[in-house]
């Protein structure tokens, strides 16, 4: 090769929920970055929680990490407030661990640091000699080089990052032996019991799920390699190897790496198998199955749930066993004295899929299955951007009709105002008939608007007390119509059927009035004479004597005149 590097262009596959953490300050927590809402985990924009709720009062929620209140305060409009989605069914009250991600696009990565730091482990393995595999240590500094000096091996070999586009939640529990012997899965504490429980020190990771894919490259600095691997004695054939070699050949060492390492995690699982395990040889043997028997393509753990072995380069045990537990350290394993796993971290998906963390896929790609790649993802992007074009065509409609129907509405309001204060001027001017017909239409314009249910109320009672006012008056009427036939007739007939003075004296004064007569004919003073000489005749010598005093004949003389009133006194004396 002419160029500085060989330069290999990879596809990454996830086989096995994969996370690379973002650290412990980026992780979501209840009621502050994520409420659980409908079974499913809502992710929030705090920007947007904060524009509807306003600072002071989010501030409080957060404060108390209060997930059912916010979830509360924000509906009808949670939807609005949400950056993804998650369909999980979330448990416990953990932090959600998130996964590192590209600060500009915001999409999910590993970063090639991690996966060259997986690769350094298993070169660990391959590099050490017999006499440090024997005697179970080694330098680190003998086998890699030292960056102060210029010869760390594993700078000449360069590991881009891989981006993916999606992440979804997945839920991790600890299998645990409980002593030599047994197997269990950690609920919380010294709990570890034989029967697993989805809840219970749990955690939920945010991850890459398997068969997501995404392009990457690796670079192999061959040339500047040889300026210094002459100098370099110990391991320098290993690592010329690694170098010169095509990449099939660290394929095959990582494969042969993982293979062992799967047949010895299968054993440690069927020696301690307890509820579910099964599932998780499964897994395994399934991992197994996918090793090539060359250097084709690659499988790699790494990342979260990588554990003791793996992180340690996996060559200091035959067997994972355990054959004592260290109660004073952290409860450590040991075997033969040295410190060995006696946890595991288990991915549980679609609760009934148990696998072990972290395992990927490496294979070299073309330029033109990248290319056919790209085109996939452009027709994909370009299928996202049509659907968002629509979603948003569509909400700027229904944003349009929402605007349409509040200007009606504000239009109707408007009339509605109008026909009511119409309706109650009107009422005050008396006109019934008008202020119901306002009244009528202001209901059928805003039926949901409630003044008009007391104005009408109003106009009811108005045209009720009304109603009741004619009717009185009508009878009033009635009675008058009445009294007036009655006197409509000579006054003989009028006072025929009275028998004192002064009831008589009251019907001429009446009789006249309603017969409009201004002055007694002669027949009627007569008929007068006639009464009330009859009455007289009956009465008493006491009573005679008192209606012989004419001051007590004032009533009469001011109806009919003194003249004639004297003259009939006279008569009657």
């Amino acid at each position: 090769m002419n160029e500085l590097n060989k330069k290999y262009l990879l596809q990454m596959e996830v086989l096995t929920p994969l996370h690379v953490g973002a650290g412990a300050e980026k992780d979501w927590v209840q009621g502050s970055d994520f409420v659980v809402d409908d079974n499913k985990v809502k992710v929030l924009n705090i920007k947007k929680v904060a524009e509807i709720l306003g600072v002071n009062e989010l501030s409080a929620l957060l404060l108390n990490k209060n997930s059912k209140g916010l979830v509360e305060k924000l509906k009808p409009n949670l939807d609005k407030c949400i950056d993804t989605v998650f369909e999980c069914n979330y448990m416990g009250t953990n932090d959600i661990k998130t996964c590192i991600k590209n600060g500009l696009s915001n999409q999910p990565i590993i970063p090639g640091s991690s996966l060259k730091g997986a690769i350094r482990s298993i070169f660990v393995d391959y590099l050490i000699d017999d006499f440090s595999r024997k005697n179970k240590r080694y330098n680190e500094s003998d086998l890699f080089g030292k960056a102060s000096v210029g010869d760390e091996f594993m700078r000449f070999i360069k590991i881009s990052d891989a981006e993916f586009e999606t992440t979804n939640l997945v839920n991790t529990k600890i299998f645990n032996l409980r002593s030599t012997t047994e197997g269990g899965w950690k609920h919380g504490g010294n709990n570890t019991t034989s029967k697993f429980n989805m809840s219970g020190f749990n955690t939920l990771y945010e991850v890459i799920e398997p068969y997501e894919k995404s392009i990457m490259s690796l670079s192999i600095a061959d040339v500047a390699f040889k300026n210094y691997a002459d100098t370099t004695a110990q391991f320098s054939s290993k690592k010329t190897n690694l170098i010169n070699n095509n990449v099939s050949f660290i394929f095959s060492i990582i494969n042969a790496h993982t293979k062992k390492y799967l047949e010895k995690e299968k054993t440690f699982f069927t020696k301690y198998a307890t509820d579910k395990t099964d599932k998780i040889i499964e897994n395994i043997e399934y991992l197994v199955k996918l090793l090539p028997e060359n250097g084709e393509y690659c499988i790699l753990k790494m990342a979260a749930g990588s554990g003791f072995h793996n992180i340690t380069g996996d060559w200091q045990f035959d067997d994972y066993s355990i054959d004592s537990i260290d109660g004073q350290r952290r409860n450590r394993g040991k075997i033969h004295g040295k410190e060995s796993a006696k946890s595991r971290k288990v991915a549980i998906q679609n609760d009934n899929q148990f696998s072990l963390m972290g395992f990927v896929k490496l294979r070299p790609i073309s330029e033109l299955e990248i290319q056919h790649a790209e085109d996939i993802r452009l027709q994909h992007q370009k299928e996202i951007e049509n659907e968002l074009k629509v979603q948003a065509e569509l909400i700027a409609e229904q944003k349009r009709i929402e605007i349409k129907k509040q200007e009606e509405l504000q239009q109707k309001q408007y009339l509605y105002k109008e026909l009511i204060s119409g309706a109650t001027n009107s009422l005050q001017k008396g006109d019934f008939d008008a202020a119901i017909s306002s009244v009528e239409k202001a209901e059928i314009n805003c039926p949901d608007e409630v003044s008009h249910f007391e104005l009408k109320r109003q106009i009811e009672k108005a045209i009720s007390i009304l109603k009741q006012k004619n009717d009185a008056l009508q009878a009033k009427q009635a009675i008058e119509q009445s009294r007036i036939a009655s006197n409509k007739v000579p006054l003989s007939e009028r006072i025929a059927k009275n028998d004192k003075f002064g009831t008589i004296f009251g019907n001429v004064k009446t009789w006249m009035k309603l017969n409009e007569v201004e002055t007694l004919q002669e027949v009627d003073v007569e008929s007068l004479i006639t009464k009330l000489t009859e009455l007289y005749s009956k009465m008493k010598p006491n009573e005679q004597k008192s209606w012989s005093d004419f001051k007590k004949w004032s009533e009469l003389s001011k109806v009919i005149g003194e003249k004639d009133t004297k003259m009939i006194f006279d008569k009657l004396k």
